[in-house]
């Protein structure tokens, strides 16, 4: 479990700092059994993953019917993982060049968080991680991300408050 410190407000003048820690609960409703074992071979197969710099959050998950519920660590950080090019070069060379074959696909920037206070990049989309063999595939992927992520950035600097 990863515990960040923060202060905790008693009055205007009075706070005191504290460790927390954060869960995000997920659950995912699949149609058929089949889409379920595939999504808990996905999970088994992620614990067990290195992407090097990239990490995976801590993550617990339990079956019951056909959903899936996960509980994850919460990253407290930003989602610039795939635009800022000291990070995007780290995600690029370990996620999207990885020799394995399994790697993840939505590469949007919202789903590689750096974490506050250690720069640490972790991956928190686990939906979308597969078996993506095709190397042109995913540059391809890499390269329409990068632009809809910036053309979304452009549009949000462009709105007048």
């Amino acid at each position: 479990m990863i515990r960040y410190y923060s202060n905790l407000q008693i009055d205007h003048s009075n706070s005191y700092s504290s460790q927390i820690s954060f869960k995000l609960s997920k659950s995912i409703y699949c149609k058929t059994s089949k889409m379920k074992d595939l999504m808990v071979d996905k999970l088994e197969r992620l614990k067990e993953e290195n992407f090097n710099r990239v990490l995976i959050p801590d993550f617990k998950y339990e079956v019951y019917k056909n959903t899936v519920n996960y509980n994850v660590d919460f990253i407290k950080g930003s989602a610039m993982g795939t635009l800022v090019p000291k990070y995007a070069s780290i995600v690029y060379e370990d996620v999207v060049k990885r020799k394995s074959d399994w790697t993840f696909f939505d590469l949007s920037t919202i789903n590689f968080i750096v974490e506050f206070n250690t720069e640490n990049i972790y991956a928190v989309d686990f939906q979308s991680y597969a078996y993506i063999p095709n190397h042109d595939h995913r540059e391809s992927q890499w390269h329409s991300s990068i632009k809809s992520d910036s053309e979304k950035i452009n549009s949000l600097l462009n709105i007048k408050i």
